[in-house]
């Protein structure tokens, strides 16, 4: 299963959400940051923690020869790094910087993609993307069109769905339609999910509520009591919302 998180450019919390996700996930999972503007995953949830010798460009480097799509999803393992805190979850760091984003080519996308798309049955793996936001031409279209499954983040507000509906044209012109695509609702506002979804003309993929000390702790790296974290109302929500994910893919798939 391959699942990419995706915005607008509101910013509506896509960082936060795929690790609040990841963090519950029910099976096996590698969290990949692929936003070309540059990762916050490694800095915050990992806090430092991750050397120069890991991540997105030194995986490129190794597969720059062309491999086949199992011994390049394989080779994503060797760069990624686990993470204490949760034994079934590892992460592989994106780019440090815009620039770093921008020596990635279509080639290398594509590559990235059939790995990531692989990882299921090479590593016996689920595969979580933060894309950052869809804010140019620029990005990892090739993941989106491997995707399982897009879920476009929003706030319910009218700032935050008039960058989702410029975000949806986007994916809709990439992808040709938008049958993998749904919204994740995340906070509260003056307009219900249901309604923003409609705006969106998407179905609804999830809601997630707004929980600013526990997003500071999962993507400033700030340090919390771990039960303080676990009963907090965001990791409680994703909790439910990465079990569900996980069951509509698992049910998706033909016995």
């Amino acid at each position: 299963m391959l699942i990419a998180v995706t915005s607008g450019k509101a910013s509506p919390g896509v960082t936060t959400s795929v690790c609040a996700l990841a963090a519950h996930w029910p099976r096996a999972l590698l969290l990949a940051d692929c936003d070309v503007a540059g990762g916050d995953i490694a800095p915050g949830l990992m806090a430092g923690r991750v050397g120069a010798d890991t991540g997105l460009l030194s995986w490129s480097t190794v597969v720059r020869n062309g491999v086949g799509a199992s011994m390049a999803a394989s080779a994503l393992l060797s760069h990624a790094v686990q993470v204490p805190e949760h034994p079934m979850l590892g992460l592989l760091p994106g780019f440090g910087t815009a620039a770093q984003g921008g020596s990635f080519t279509a080639d290398t996308w594509e590559r990235l993609a059939a790995a990531l798309g692989a990882a299921e049955a090479s590593l016996g793996r689920d595969v979580l993307v933060d894309s950052g936001r869809l804010v140019s031409d620029r990005g990892c279209w090739p993941v989106f069109r491997q995707a399982n499954h897009v879920l476009l983040a929003a706030r319910p507000s009218v700032r935050s769905v008039h960058a989702a509906q410029d975000a949806v044209r986007r994916i809709r012109a990439e992808l040709g339609d938008l049958a993998t695509v749904s919204v994740l609702v995340i906070g509260s506002g003056p307009y219900s999910s249901a309604e923003v979804a409609g705006a969106l003309d998407l179905p609804l993929g999830g809601e997630l509520p707004n929980d600013p000390g526990t997003a500071a702790t999962l993507s400033d790296g700030l340090i919390g009591s771990r039960r303080a974290l676990r009963r907090s109302p965001l990791m409680r929500a994703a909790s439910g919302l990465a079990q569900q994910l996980a069951a509509r893919h698992r049910a998706s798939v033909p016995a």
